[in-house]
């Protein structure tokens, strides 16, 4: 009997022992798990700043240790040029460092084109360093006077990035003195006579990149084209648009309070149109099939071009286009899509609010109305339709259609 009440009382003091193990353990391991957590998330949340590890002199010094083998250290950097874009594209930018990557690789191999027009592409469209580009592609033009390309992206640079004609009619001709040009250059000094020549030019260049980076499956140079093109259409929209927005100011004497007013008034003057659906239709279907991207390169151009349209352009990316109720169209954002339209109501928005809580706090009470704060009432018209609706009891403003803004 005793030795039954010792065995339970020795099962219980065991099962109190476990218990207070067990809570003891959660006490310990779940603090440690949150601050683990809140720890991963700093670091997360962190820029990650891309550091080169391998520090290089200058070209010519590398090829001093090189033994001969300058060609293999070229490549070898250039696959580490590559890392270093990825690398700085997705935290600091240093378009800098990449430049003297690409400029150690050509001093190594001057004849490594790709090295030059892929350094150009990183640092010209992905960086906004279009000087630091055409230092390379010049570079290049000294070393491969005869390879038509090098002066080709040069000429693409200063007409379509950096808006100078006469650098762009330079680097064209020059590229057309070459014996391996192909037909397409010549097309480009007629087009840079069109107003809208520029976006012409930009969108046969990345179609063309975007087709031969299929073929090379370089997918970096998918990402970048397939991207650049859609922003080259949508400029080109919002030029076109403009532009009739602005003929119908002269004849009418008023701002279109509709971007449908351009083809009622029919203000569209005839314009090249790029038919989005169908150029991705076409790239779909011949990536699909076996050969070469590139060879059906001009199918796909006549596919998706659409001469003389008058209708209204349509978004590249499904979106609507708008017009800014607090601009006109002399002025740089007059045509937005429904992403930026919103972005502007909300900016809109922001600044009258501003001026509300400004003059409560030099009068200590909001305004009766907001001709207290403009010299006439608001005359900004809500851009949905809609009305403003102002509340002089809090200072609140809003939208009648759009509230929650």
């Amino acid at each position: 009997m005793e030795n039954n009440i010792t065995h339970k009382k020795n099962a219980a003091k065991n099962v109190l022992d476990y218990t207070w193990r067990i809570l003891l353990f959660f006490l310990i391991f779940i603090p440690a798990v949150f601050i683990q957590n809140k720890q991963l998330n700093i670091i997360r949340k962190k820029p990650r700043i891309y550091r080169q590890s391998l520090y290089l002199p200058s070209g010519k010094n590398i090829r001093l240790i090189s033994i001969g083998y300058d060609r293999f250290m070229a490549d070898f950097i250039w696959l580490r040029a590559i890392q270093a874009f990825g690398g700085h594209w997705e935290s600091d930018r240093n378009y800098q460092s990449i430049y003297h990557l690409f400029d150690v690789i050509t001093d190594l191999d001057p004849g490594f084109i790709e090295a030059y027009t892929f350094g150009n592409l990183v640092m010209g469209d992905e960086g906004g360093h279009q000087r630091l580009g055409l230092e390379l592609i010049n570079k290049g033009i000294i070393k491969n006077p005869t390879n038509y390309l090098l002066p080709y992206w040069g000429g693409y640079a200063a007409f379509w990035q950096m808006d100078d004609p006469v650098l762009a009619k330079y680097y064209y001709t020059r590229a057309l003195k070459a014996r391996d040009v192909p037909n397409f250059v010549s097309r480009i000094l007629t087009y840079m006579e069109l107003k809208s020549g520029r976006y012409q030019v930009a969108f046969e260049k990345y179609l063309r990149d975007w087709l031969e980076g299929i073929d090379n499956q370089d997918d970096i140079v998918i990402g970048i084209a397939s991207e650049r093109i859609l922003d080259v259409i949508d400029e080109w929209q919002r030029y076109i648009i403009t532009q009739a927005a602005k003929k119908y100011v002269v004849e009418t004497g008023k701002n279109p309070s509709d971007i449908a007013d351009l083809a009622k008034a029919g203000v569209i003057e005839p314009y090249t149109m790029i038919d989005t659906q169908i150029l991705l239709a076409k790239i779909r279907q011949y990536s699909a099939q076996p050969g070469k991207m590139m060879n059906h390169y001009q199918e796909i151009l006549d596919a998706c071009i659409r001469e003389n349209a008058t209708s209204l352009p349509k978004h590249p990316r499904g979106l609507w286009y708008f017009f800014n109720p607090s601009l006109n169209p002399e002025n740089t954002g007059y045509v937005v899509d429904m992403v930026r339209y919103l972005e502007s109501m909300q900016n809109l928005l922001s600044a009258v609010r501003k001026r509300i809580w400004t003059f409560y706090k030099e009068k200590g009470r909001h305004p009766y109305d907001l001709s207290e704060i403009y010299k006439d009432s608001f005359k900004i018209p809500e851009p949905f339709g809609g009305k403003w609706i102002y509340s002089p009891y809090d200072g609140a403003f809003y939208s009648s259609v759009m509230p929650a803004y």
